[in-house]
């Protein structure tokens, strides 16, 4: 017993430690890289960069920035999620509905990003075009895998809630959400980081205002590469906090379960 509780806080600590590890060992990469070249243009030194990081907090722009992109982030979100929660459920329900999706869903799939990007700022304004570039990449991701998750679950469950005539709701509750979870959730992690990144990426081509992305294109302009990595360093630091915030709700969703 005590030999398994050793192992498990062993792998505990490993898991906090190699994450770390390898973050240090980037940046002592890169700082040796940054030496070499000696050039701050192409590759600014470490502390000029973490300068530039933490001289961002003091501005006032930087939280409108951040405020900004991370409410175009959860809006697109919420509105990919809920589209595909829904037309997954209908394509469950109603399998001809599933095949006649299956087209529309392929060919925005295969879509290239960037051709979304351009045809959505010339149709859109600045903020519409951003929603809609990462609703074309990330609707058919969670439609995929919601769709995934449902065909996952148990049918012989399913014939036995029929033939015992289980209401919907309890089905709905009691046998789809709690086998579906674990897929959804998988869906749900792979995107929300990528969903983050198309929204600052849409940004920058776009010049949406009191963005990050905008700020990111200004330092590349400026030739101000140290702003621009720290502003990269921004991004990172809210796609990770975004990984988190799934992983969590994630964990209470299952100990609902």
């Amino acid at each position: 017993m005590k030999h398994k509780n050793g192992n498990k806080k062993f792998y505990s600590t490993l898991n906090v430690v190699l994450p770390i590890a390898t973050l240090l060992a980037v940046m002592a990469i890169y700082a040796i890289i940054s030496k070499a070249v000696g050039i701050k243009l192409l590759a600014p030194s470490l502390s000029s960069v973490a300068k530039e990081f933490f001289s961002l907090f003091a501005q006032a722009e930087f939280y409108k920035a951040v405020g900004g992109t991370l409410g175009r982030a959860i809006a697109a979100y919420l509105l990919e999620f809920v589209f595909a929660v829904l037309f997954a459920a209908f394509s469950k329900g109603c399998p001809p509905l599933k095949r006649a999706f299956s087209p529309l869903i392929a060919l925005v799939r295969v879509m290239p990003t960037m051709s979304i990007i351009l045809l959505a700022i010339i149709w859109f304004n600045s903020y519409q075009s951003v929603i809609l570039v990462a609703f074309c990449v990330i609707f058919p991701m969670l439609y995929t895998g919601f769709c995934d998750a449902l065909d996952s679950v148990d049918k012989g469950l399913i014939e036995m809630a029929e033939i015992y005539n289980v209401d919907r709701k309890n089905r709905v509750l009691k046998l789809y959400l709690p086998q579906a979870l674990p897929g959804a959730f998988t869906s749900i992690k792979s995107s929300v980081g990528l969903n983050l990144k198309l929204v600052i990426a849409a940004e920058v081509l776009a010049q949406t205002a009191q963005s990050v992305g905008v700020f990111m294109q200004l330092s590349k302009i400026n030739l101000d590469t140290a702003n621009l990595l720290a502003w990269t360093a921004i991004a990172v630091v809210l796609g990770s906090l975004s990984e988190v915030a799934v992983a969590l709700v994630e964990k209470k969703a299952v100990k609902w379960r």
